[in-house]
């Protein structure tokens, strides 16, 4: 795909991700994804998903938000088969808290398909508002969460 094409495919994305479309998600990655977060620390911030965990992810966070968590695209730079993104949050949880962090996304395509994202963001905001987030087990972050 092009460069083009493939911005165009992240932003596609990112709108399926706001909304929790896990079908939509899920369509546009390779079999073998994986999301990283490529955090240094808390140790469970260096997390490795699949498609389906990943999938899961949005609407799990979005059980502890006011309303569903929304990423914001700053801005796009596109080289070859990656896609570097700058994007932020500015949500509130269900327990006060405000969760505005920023993000810079690195996408990997293979064909006409996702097949990677590094994700590097502000873990201390992360673990300080979600917790230990599973997307399998959203209310176990919940109860991190509300103390």
């Amino acid at each position: 795909m092009s460069i083009d094409s493939n911005k165009k495919a992240v932003t596609t994305w990112i709108d399926a991700v706001n909304r929790g479309a896990e079908p939509e998600i899920l369509a546009m990655l390779t079999d073998d994804f994986f999301f990283m977060g490529m955090a240094r620390a808390p140790e469970h911030m260096k997390y490795k998903w699949g498609g389906e965990q990943f999938a899961k992810a949005p609407k799990a966070m979005s059980t502890l938000m006011k309303k569903p968590i929304q990423l914001e695209i700053v801005s796009m730079i596109g080289e070859g088969d990656s896609v570097a993104v700058e994007a932020q949050t500015d949500g509130e949880l269900t327990n006060g808290k405000k969760y505005d962090n920023a993000y810079h996304f690195v996408f990997a395509f293979r064909g006409n398909k996702i097949a990677s994202v590094k994700e590097y963001c502000c873990t201390y905001l992360a673990w300080d508002r979600f917790g230990n987030l599973d997307p399998n087990e959203p209310e176990a972050a919940a109860a991190g969460a509300e103390a």
